[in-house]
């Protein structure tokens, strides 16, 4: 792990994200890409016959708060001692993203901060990248970019395709833990089961332990919510999206649930 996307904007998580890169790129030596997006919605106006119309006075302002943006992350990452240097993209921040993610070992982003608004782009931002990217997505809570690799990691298996890669794509990171625990909700799947997992990991120099849950009347998801607190996790690694986003949205489901509610950071892959 050497190179990381680290998405910047004038939102209420851009502290926490930066706090989390900032530790990401001293364990690692990481090279941390800055990625700004430019939408058109930024400084688009309607005019009264239903057109859209691009605004010099808006635009300008806009310029104006990335730039000043730039320049405060740009001073800690100078003052961190960490390598990086910068894009700014014209599109949505998912698109400027995936188009900036082909060679990144890691994108940095932020958790799911409401499940009120609808599809709102900003609100599936995390979503967006996670099911189209190539590379893993370490997400972080919106408040909180405490990034302990020394604590105790949470693997949530469930023998899916989607955990099988998170938890490849989370070698790195489970390398510097003190304590993995693969945890599984319910009967385990007995075609790759959590054993499978350990020992793959094993293979790697990585000892790890089998935490299995019984299903109960909770949710996955808040099954999972309530192992990351009583184990006191510091990160958990987990599948992203097996079900469909549509599906997710309307019925509920464990990427959800966890990226709305996870006290702690989360690698994810799809």
């Amino acid at each position: 792990m050497k190179t990381g996307l680290l998405h910047v904007a004038e939102d209420r998580g851009g502290d926490a994200r930066l706090d989390a890169a900032v530790q990401l790129a001293r364990a690692f030596d990481l090279h941390l890409t800055g990625t700004q997006a430019a939408p058109l919605s930024a400084y688009a106006m309607a005019d009264p016959f239903g057109g859209v119309y691009p605004s010099v006075k808006l635009f300008t302002e806009h310029e104006k708060r990335q730039d000043a943006t730039r320049a405060a992350v740009e001073a800690r990452l100078r003052d961190e001692g960490v390598a990086f240097d910068w894009v700014r993209g014209a599109g949505s921040p998912a698109t400027v993203l995936l188009d900036q993610s082909r060679l990144s070992d890691v994108i940095i982003l932020s958790h799911l901060e409401s499940d009120e608004g609808g599809w709102d782009a900003e609100l599936d931002l995390v979503g967006d990248v996670a099911v189209h990217s190539r590379a893993p997505i370490l997400s972080v809570p919106y408040d909180n970019g405490t990034l302990d690799l020394e604590g105790t990691a949470l693997v949530a298996w469930n023998a899916s395709f989607e955990a099988a890669q998170a938890l490849r794509f989370a070698v790195p990171l489970l390398s510097r833990a003190a304590r993995v625990q693969i945890v599984t909700i319910g009967d385990d799947a007995p075609e790759f089961p959590a054993a499978g997992a350990a020992a793959y990991l094993s293979h790697h120099g990585i000892q790890s332990e089998l935490l299995p849950v019984p299903r109960g009347e909770l949710s996955v998801g808040e099954e999972l919510l309530n192992v990351i607190i009583d184990s006191r996790s510091s990160f958990a690694v987990l599948g992203a999206y097996g079900h469909s986003r549509i599906r997710e949205r309307i019925l509920g489901g464990v990427t959800r649930e966890m990226l709305l509610r996870s006290p702690k950071p989360l690698l994810l892959a799809h």
